[in-house]
């Protein structure tokens, strides 16, 4: 919750509660833009970004919801990108990670639209991949029937809506944990799905650089998603960080449910190098239950919010 000035000059504040950063069905959410946006109402919240994964096709139809139910929508998405990071020891002295970069108001959507096409089809192609994987390793399992891709395939898609250029793992975990083969959607991504684990299949991205290029181009500002969620050390986080301000990015999430020394080592390193500070939630429905629209991080007075610098909202 965060105080807002609705008149500067007669000291005039309110009570404004913000959360730029959510999914729907367009992605691997499980509501869809309609019901994302008037749960947002619901929840008290007065700004809010829908920020699909590598998509905005969501957009046109949570806008128009936002505007029955009185939300201020901001344009987003969270665009999938890679970035080599250094400072480690050994032969682990440089490591390729996927990153994911938040765009928050932009203008020019047939842009942004157009450069998103590429990481979509990865999108179908990594999908179609692990669940060959997954087929071939719980055909392995004696005590268990087999499961052909095909079938496995058709479930993933109902669960993307039928768009394939949508599958995301979250996808993948839900129908492993309908079928039985996991005790949650989090068993799926820690046993099979999660960096590295053995039906992962790396998604073909653009640079971290290029991406924040891509989001000034197309007019908006440039956000690094949850810095604490990538299995790096603190050091390398905060390389992470600095790195992405160095390429001329905008803001960081300040992370949420974290220990308050992790916050606080980020929220140094956000002030260190000149960024805002973005809150999101990073809702995506029943999927992922713990997480809560409008659970966010809190601001402190010396933070400046992304918000901040949006000037005219699109």
């Amino acid at each position: 919750m965060l105080m807002m000035p609705v008149n500067d000059e007669l000291g005039i504040w309110i009570m404004k509660k913000i959360d730029l950063h959510m999914h729907s069905t367009c992605s691997d959410g499980t509501n869809t833009p309609t019901e994302l946006i008037k749960k947002v109402a619901l929840a008290g919240i007065q700004m809010a970004a829908l920020t699909d994964h590598d998509t905005i096709k969501g957009l046109d139809e949570a806008k128009q919801t936002a505007k029955m139910v009185g939300v201020e929508l901001i344009r987003g998405v969270e665009v999938s990108c890679t970035h080599t990071l250094s400072g480690g020891y050994g032969k682990h002295q440089e490591i390729d990670k996927i990153i994911h970069v938040v765009a928050l108001n932009f203008s020019d959507t047939l842009k942004m639209n157009e450069a998103l096409q590429s990481l979509q089809d990865s999108r179908h192609l990594r999908g179609r991949q692990m669940t060959q994987k997954l087929a071939s390793l719980l055909m392995n399992h004696p005590d268990e029937e087999p499961v052909l891709f095909e079938h496995l395939w058709q479930k993933v898609l109902i669960k993307a809506d039928g768009n394939a250029r949508a599958v995301g793992r979250a996808h993948i975990g839900q129908v492993l944990y309908e079928l039985g083969y996991v005790s949650s959607v989090q068993a799926a991504f820690d046993k099979y799905l999660a960096d590295n684990k053995p039906a992962y299949v790396p998604i073909q991205t653009i640079s971290m650089a290029d991406t924040i290029t891509l989001i000034h181009e197309c007019g908006g500002l440039a956000v690094l998603a949850h810095p604490t969620r990538y299995k790096l050390s603190a050091t390398r986080t905060q390389r992470l960080i600095s790195d992405f301000a160095q390429y001329g990015g905008d803001g960081c999430e300040l992370p949420n449910h974290e220990p308050l020394s992790c916050i606080e080592m980020v929220a140094r390193t956000i002030a260190k190098h000149g960024l805002a500070i973005s809150l999101g939630s990073d809702f995506h429905g029943d999927t992922m239950p713990w997480r809560k629209l409008g659970s966010t991080a809190v601001k402190s007075d010396n933070q400046i919010g992304i918000w901040e610098r949006f000037g005219e909202i699109y």
